[in-house]
């Protein structure tokens, strides 16, 4: 190499490592590698020490990104989401996304994720306003009409949770909770024969859900409540098992397996679940 070569690569790489430093005085670079950080913490299903830091790097990053740009809606936003969904901090989570909110009031998603977590702390119609606004932004989001059923439901405003359930499902016909928590909100108006058309539509799709992976703990527990609601007893309990097999610490596989086996006239060993259930934390 020449010497006038030689100048030329090394004013290069120190462009390349001024321009690096300069990025990470970004909140842009930090919020990628907090994205980064979570989305490696999903895929890490095998060891939970590697998913833990994978968590506290994101939390960190997100941390960053806000030290460096306080104004940063985004970074506020998925800071709250980082503690609503993976680290159960539900009250720094909502600071989060009033943050958010206060710094873009037009952000549909940080309406939504305010309102899942005034759900979570069972302010309903503070989640019922905040589920509204984000959806008079954003029409078209199922998971938030999903949402607002669910609360309206919570609120025995039954009649008018059918109508955002139906939206929802609209929406996105394929997701089987929205069939199946239909199915319970009929039921509550006595519409027993069309709830049970819910039910069989959740149970097909859970079904679907199944086959294609047959560890996901969600869609056994959600295809035992679809036949438990059908009045199939003995099939649901199948299922239940199922999922105490995969998730031996999941109490609503054992409130509901109780449930089945009260109905079934086997109180005994009904009572034995429900304990083991409020063990567990659940009811």
């Amino acid at each position: 190499m020449t010497r006038a070569n030689f100048i030329l690569a090394l004013i290069a790489l120190t462009v390349l490592c001024v321009s690096s430093l300069a990025q990470e005085d970004t909140a842009g670079y930090w919020l990628n590698i907090g994205n980064e950080s979570r989305e490696m913490a999903i895929n890490e299903t095998q060891n939970q020490t590697a998913r833990e830091i994978f968590l506290q790097e994101a939390h960190e990053a997100y941390d960053k990104a806000i030290e460096i740009d306080p104004q940063s809606a985004s970074a506020w936003f998925k800071k709250g989401e980082l503690q609503i969904d993976f680290l159960g901090n539900y009250e720094e989570a909502l600071n989060a996304f009033n943050k958010s909110i206060q710094i873009n009031p037009q952000f549909a998603d940080a309406w939504y994720q305010k309102g899942k977590t005034l759900t979570a702390f069972g302010n309903f119609e503070e989640a019922l306003e905040s589920y509204n606004k984000s959806l008079e932004i954003n029409p078209n989001s199922s998971d938030a009409w999903y949402w607002k059923a669910g609360v309206l439901a919570e609120l025995s405003r039954h009649e008018e949770a059918i109508p955002a359930y139906d939206k929802a499902i609209e929406l996105n016909p394929i997701q089987a909770s929205y069939w199946l928590d239909r199915g319970g909100a009929l039921n509550e108006l006595g519409q027993r024969d069309e709830a049970n058309v819910s039910f069989t539509k959740a149970a097909e799709l859970y079904n679907n859900a199944i086959e294609l992976n047959p560890k996901n703990v969600m869609a056994w527990q959600g295809k035992g409540t679809a036949l438990y609601h059908l009045g199939k007893y003995n099939e649901s309990i199948q299922y239940f098992d199922k999922v105490i097999e995969l998730a031996p610490m999941y109490y609503r596989s054992y409130h509901y397996k109780g449930r089945a086996l009260q109905d079934l006239g086997r109180e005994a060993e009904a009572e034995e679940l429900f304990a083991r259930s409020k063990e567990l934390g659940g009811i």
